[in-house]
């Protein structure tokens, strides 16, 4: 049996690499079964993560950026992944189960993303199910009544769906009148071995607070700082060039990248995959609202009572997390995000010994 996987895969942002993996890790997990990516990519979207970041007027950036290209170049080399093609093209009628997710494979809105039918199962006769697809920014009211329509007949044909957010969800009812299941990110499912496999070389030798995005206010960075002072401890910026942290760590691979997390004193962040990896690994973290963000990160951090986290003028960021009265609560939802991923599967597989 074949498992294809619908996501963005091959790409230079972390987050999309690490959920596309655990994704790929937790199936293989549980089915004997091989789990393959579909090889097509948008090319728009490619070229603007590789090559926009290399536009600066920092040239220590710009070098730091090439070198972090090559960095992650290596790690998709070394973990197999086929390259992008960026023709669209029909997928053959096989016997294999078709998994469009996680990530904002359907974000329409979005500057690097497009409408973009094959996302949403376009030219794919396969049994198909989605498993944590986000609109991201989008909203169905940006949306014309012929593209609703184009988006139902696919959605429509679908086994079973899930979906990451509540925005999301609102969208697919709206749709197609079908209530999806919101499920946790890939992410929280599964620690896939390889990360663990090697010890990170890019861990400070003296303790730190990792810094993971750009969206802080002079006000946020000051008091940020002071904190790190008033405790003695260093401020690391990875995967972005942050011109007020003592450290910045852009040419890292995926490895480094969840050590980074795993070995930190506190997190500060204003990424959705910044927060999934805090509270992953049990973190102290606090995180900057981002307006462009705000719709992806909302529903997660409402489930878990995590609003408090945000940054403002009147936080201690001394305050620690009750991660035991949170994991009584995620426990739960990944444990269900689980079950649907495996139920829904072993349902196609009936589905196609019937047939």
């Amino acid at each position: 049996m074949i498992i294809k996987l619908f996501t963005y895969y091959y790409t230079n942002n972390y987050g999309a690499l690490l959920q596309s993996l655990c994704l790929k890790s937790i199936i293989e997990e549980n089915f004997n079964s091989r789990v393959e990516y579909n090889s097509y990519q948008q090319k728009d979207l490619i070229f603007k993560e590789t090559y926009r970041p290399l536009i600066t007027k920092y040239p220590s950036k710009f070098f730091k950026t090439i070198s972090k290209n090559i960095k992650l170049s290596l790690w998709k080399k070394k973990t197999n992944l086929q390259k992008p093609t960026f023709k669209e093209k029909k997928i053959e009628k096989d016997e294999s189960i078709c998994i469009y997710g996680s990530d904002e494979i359907w974000n329409f809105k979005n500057a690097y993303y497009k409408f973009d039918l094959f996302f949403f199962g376009k030219n794919n006769k396969n049994i198909k199910i989605s498993y944590a697809p986000s609109i991201g920014i989008a909203k169905y009211e940006n949306l014309d009544e012929n593209k609703k329509r184009l988006i139902k007949e696919e959605l429509v044909k679908f086994k079973s769906i899930s979906v990451r957010d509540s925005i999301t969800f609102d969208f697919v009812k709206k749709i197609t009148g079908i209530k999806p299941q919101i499920v946790v990110d890939p992410t929280l499912l599964c620690t896939p071995k390889i990360l663990l496999e090697t010890n990170s070389t890019k861990i400070p030798e003296t303790e730190y607070a990792l810094v993971y995005g750009t969206i802080f206010s002079t006000d946020q960075k000051k008091k940020i700082k002071k904190y790190c002072k008033d405790k003695n401890i260093i401020l690391v910026s990875v995967g972005y060039y942050e011109n007020w942290t003592d450290k910045n760590l852009i040419n890292v691979n995926p490895i480094d990248f969840f050590q980074l997390f795993q070995k930190s004193q506190i997190v500060f962040t204003s990424m959705f995959h910044g927060i999934m990896f805090s509270v992953k690994l049990r973190k102290n973290f606090w995180y900057s609202e981002d307006p462009i963000r705000k719709n992806k990160i909302s529903h997660f951090i409402n489930e878990l009572d995590l609003n408090y986290r945000c940054i403002n003028k009147d936080k201690d960021f001394s305050e620690v997390i009750d991660y035991y009265k949170i994991y009584k609560k995620l426990d739960v939802w990944v444990q269900k995000s689980k079950e649907f991923l495996i139920n829904s599967i072993n349902q196609c597989l009936n589905d196609q010994k019937k047939n």
